[in-house]
């Protein structure tokens, strides 16, 4: 057993090394906090692109934290028009800084605004999500009838005009959707709002977890590959392997936060003739921090708790 488990992770590893990686300027990430030290955060960006290629904005703007003392993953979306400092660029949207600076400007402007102390990161562009989706078989999610219509009105259209396939849904309710179908499904908007939206983005990236953990074990370095051969990544293999291992074997729980929220309360502003979401940032922090850390992380009691401990280093 134990040679058939060294030659499968070699296996594995071989295949999975041969993705393209991107790394990122360590020195250059904005962090400028040491409170991540048992979460580990990775920045997953869905590129708005007309064409197969990752230029563009950041259209889904997701941060995948990974908490192995707690078993669970936790997925923070964060609206794509929120009103941030964007280093080099003054105030935008948060949108943009992919744009300006792809995943290196896009990780420093969330660490700057937000405090996460992001290090890596994985961006997909539609094309890439929707053939990924299509090779582990498609997903099953619940479309209401007015995200029906609008699907079927507006958005898959616009996709199979880009040469996605994306067929006409004939009633709602569960069911399996091709990696087309879902991808339009996360690009839902004006039915509601852009918050709306990255609830609808994580529903996609937790159906594809579902999805691919009900899969025979055989066929997951294959599925690895796929993943990373349709995406940019700082993460390294073995970052990869571990991460992957760990979330099969575990089945950590999910859960999830959207940002702005009723806790952050938001207003859309037009500024210079540009529409923002619009927020107080250190409220949306606290908001992010309570939920990752399962405490009241700015409370005086745990902020002197902490400048205790830190002293004692």
């Amino acid at each position: 057993m134990l040679v058939i488990g060294i030659g499968f992770y070699g296996y594995a590893y071989k295949i999975i090394n041969q993705a393209t990686r991107t790394p990122l300027d360590e020195n250059d990430l904005g962090i400028a906090t040491d409170n991540f030290d048992k979460i580990r955060n990775i920045a997953l960006f869905g590129i708005d692109s007309r064409k197969d290629n990752n230029s563009g904005r950041s259209d889904a703007i997701v941060v995948l934290s990974v908490d192995k003392k707690n078993s669970k993953l936790k997925l923070t979306s964060i609206a794509r028009d929120t009103y941030v400092s964007i280093d080099g660029h003054s105030k935008d949207k948060l949108t943009h800084a992919y744009a300006y600076g792809k995943s290196q400007l896009a990780v420093k402007t969330l660490n700057q605004n937000f405090d996460l102390e992001i290090t890596d990161y994985v961006t997909f562009n539609f094309f890439g999500l929707a053939r990924v989706i299509d090779y582990i078989g498609g997903i099953t999610v619940d479309v209401d009838e007015k995200e029906r219509v609008e699907l079927n009105k507006n958005i898959f259209p616009e996709m199979r005009a880009l040469g996605v396939d994306c067929p006409n849904l004939k009633t709602a309710g569960e069911q399996l959707l091709c990696g087309g179908q879902a991808v339009c499904y996360a690009r839902i908007r004006h039915i509601d709002s852009d918050v709306e939206r990255g609830n609808r983005q994580k529903e996609v990236l937790m159906a594809m977890y579902a999805k691919v953990k009900a899969m025979n074990p055989v066929k997951l370095p294959q599925v690895a590959e796929m993943v990373m051969s349709e995406c940019e990544t700082s993460l390294s293999t073995n970052d990869v392997i571990s991460l992957g291992t760990w979330g099969l074997v575990a089945s950590p729980k999910f859960e999830q936060l959207s940002i702005p929220n009723e806790n952050v309360p938001s207003s859309g502003k037009t500024i210079k003739g540009v529409w923002y979401y619009v927020y107080d940032l250190d409220t949306a922090k606290k908001e992010i921090h309570d939920f990752l850390f399962e405490e009241n992380y700015y409370s005086a009691e745990n902020v002197a708790s902490r400048s205790a401990e830190a002293s004692k280093d």
